[in-house]
């Protein structure tokens, strides 16, 4: 393994992303289908509808888990050698390893009273991680763009730690 780093191509960032977007787009449909409903009211129509979110969000994040575990060894593991977007990456991997945390703990509670509490958390994390994506591929654009730049041009030299 190379310690430059590997930058996605565009079929595995195509794949990553539509992936990633399913899951948080499935989940924030989700929620706002619930803002409006009864809880008790079992045969209002949107049910069936947030049921079949609620399938398409567990297999995306099934799939994700599966796609960012084949990341590890050269994307996310190449780049850290290589010192790029270390900040936006490390916390967008936090933040999905507590989502997939969380999400079991809503498929298995410690305690069933903490089941809301788990819900919020996870609900308010998913959210939040549709933009730790969008800052993560907009550092590494940034990030490639000047790499490109020879090493004394004045746009790079604003960058922190270059040269």
């Amino acid at each position: 393994m190379s310690s430059w780093g590997v930058r996605l191509g565009t079929r595995a960032s195509w794949l990553v992303q539509v992936v990633c977007w399913t899951a948080i787009l499935s989940g924030l449909f989700w929620i706002g289908l619930g803002w409006g409903l009864d809880p008790q009211d079992f045969f209002h129509p949107l049910r069936g509808w947030r049921h079949r979110l609620l399938v398409l969000h567990g297999v995306s994040a099934y799939m994700l888990l599966w796609v960012i575990g084949s990341l590890f060894t050269l994307h996310q593991m190449g780049n850290w050698r290589a010192r790029r977007n270390r900040a936006s990456g490390l916390a967008l991997t936090g933040a999905l390893l507590l989502l997939a945390l969380s999400g079991l703990t809503l498929y298995y509670p410690p305690h069933e009273d903490w089941r809301d509490a788990f819900s919020l958390f996870h609900q308010v994390l998913g959210a939040s991680t549709a933009l730790l994506v969008l800052v993560h591929i907009r550092a590494g654009k940034i990030s490639h763009r000047m790499r490109r730049l020879p090493r004394r041009h004045p746009a790079r030299m604003f960058i922190i730690g270059s040269s």
